[in-house]
């Protein structure tokens, strides 16, 4: 499940789940925002919930004719 909101509200998510989890070594936050056709995302973590929509799966990227 993910979260959709502005870049600013999941960085602002991805920043409270990284802060509450504290961290160290190899892993630095939670999860980076994707841009999904000019909407963003974030991954939802079980622990942590936000008023954010929350979406099942992400969108399909619709691919340019490439022909």
């Amino acid at each position: 499940m993910y979260y959709k909101g502005t870049q600013q509200e999941c960085l602002a998510y991805d920043k409270k789940v990284t802060a509450a989890k504290k961290y160290k070594g190899v892993t630095k936050n939670w999860a980076n925002p994707i841009e999904i056709e000019g909407e963003w995302y974030i991954l939802k973590h079980e622990k942590y919930n936000s008023d954010l929509e929350v979406v099942n799966e992400l969108p399909e990227i619709k691919q340019d004719n490439l022909e």
